[in-house]
């Protein structure tokens, strides 16, 4: 405890002078030029003296060296009390006040909690008052070997905050993050074939993601490789009463209905896909996502597939809903492509694969496009 609260007493005085615990620019040299006077004793002590000038050094004329020994002496003999006592009664918590009363301006009031954990401290807490105006918070941590010592001023026009790590940050080269892709699909014809239409606001591509993150070339690199996997679910819904279908030799057709009016008629697919993108990412000054961009390609599976009719029979809403493969390509692969800037970004996803298996539906291909969300 005694070493703690000398190590708080450290933290007060460099506070005070303006020492920098971290060997950049202290407050007393953004304030002014110092200068240092180191006065060695006979018995090997030191005593410091940071000045800004020469008045100050004159001012120490009406300081009392031997007042200041009393007072330090006094504060040795308190923290030796409470250090017994707490021995005694095996109290993790200390309160020390230096000061004549609870009136005296200088009064100062250093209370330190500890936290074990096994039976040895891993945290300490420490809060400084002066006069209950000034307050200053300290934070000491030791885990997995890092202590990290965290010193805060509150209440102050300018707020000093440092931070020491024996060891470095520890740095992941590859990170997981969960995005979600919202947007749409239209078909690309390859041949004259009869193909609906699809109505844009129903046809909508829907990407849950979890991407693994790959950074290459070190922390600073802006090159990264996307992977991971996508559970996709395509909607495909057609315009001008078209119904899809199978014909007694199973291959796959379009067929405009004219005998009922359809208020939806689609088809949805769902897949898994593992994408494989480089990419570029670029920071701004503040360290926030800039301009970023990746092109790339895919390769998954289909997992299922049915169609959906609604209409109105007999003044009565009806739903059809309809299980069955359409002869769709059970593997998928193809394009993929994100531009972006910041928090938005854009995809683009190209099906080179063919909708519906060789020669047992329409010769059709499939582009996904929109926005990517939660990146």
């Amino acid at each position: 405890m005694k070493r703690v609260l000398l190590l708080v007493t450290a933290i007060i005085i460099a506070a005070v002078t303006g020492v920098s615990a971290k060997g950049g620019q202290t407050i007393g040299q953004r304030l002014g030029q110092q200068d240092t006077i180191v006065v060695k004793m006979a018995n090997g002590a030191k005593m410091v003296l940071y000045l800004q000038n020469i008045e100050q050094l004159k001012a120490f004329e009406n300081y009392s060296l031997d007042s200041l020994m009393r007072v330090l002496n006094k504060y040795v003999d308190q923290v030796d009390k409470m250090d017994e006592a707490n021995k005694e009664l095996k109290s993790k918590e200390t309160t020390v006040t230096f000061g004549r009363d609870s009136d005296d301006p200088e009064q100062v009031t250093i209370t330190v909690q500890e936290t074990d954990q096994d039976g040895k401290v891993s945290k300490e807490k420490h809060e400084i008052r002066i006069n209950k105006k000034f307050k200053i918070d300290v934070e000491i941590e030791e885990k997995d070997g890092n202590t990290r010592v965290d010193v805060n001023v509150p209440n102050r026009e300018e707020r000093d905050s440092i931070r020491v790590h024996t060891k470095k940050d520890t740095y992941k080269s590859t990170r997981f993050n969960f995005d979600v892709d919202l947007g749409l699909n239209n078909f690309i014809e390859k041949n004259d074939q009869l193909v609906p239409d699809l109505k844009p606001m129903g046809s909508r591509y829907v990407s849950l993601n979890s991407h693994l993150n790959s950074q290459i070339g070190g922390r600073t690199s802006p090159f990264y490789l996307v992977s991971g996997l996508e559970f996709a679910f395509n909607n495909y819904m057609f315009d001008r009463n078209y119904v899809i279908e199978e014909d007694v030799n199973e291959v796959t057709y379009f067929r405009r209905e004219t005998e009922i009016d359809y208020d939806k008629s689609k088809l949805t697919m769902s897949s898994v896909n593992v994408p494989l993108m480089p990419m570029l990412k670029f920071k701004r000054q503040n360290g926030k996502d800039g301009f970023k961009i990746g092109a790339g390609g895919f390769a998954g599976y289909r997992l299922g597939a049915h169609a959906k009719l609604k209409y109105e029979e007999g003044g009565k809403s009806q739903k059809d809903k309809i299980r069955s493969s359409y002869n769709l390509s059970d593997f998928q692969y193809g394009l993929t492509g994100v531009i972006g800037y910041g928090n938005l970004d854009l995809f683009v996803k190209y099906n080179m694969n063919d909708l519906f298996k060789d020669n047992r539906g329409p010769d059709v291909n499939v582009i996904s496009f929109g926005f990517r969300l939660l990146n």
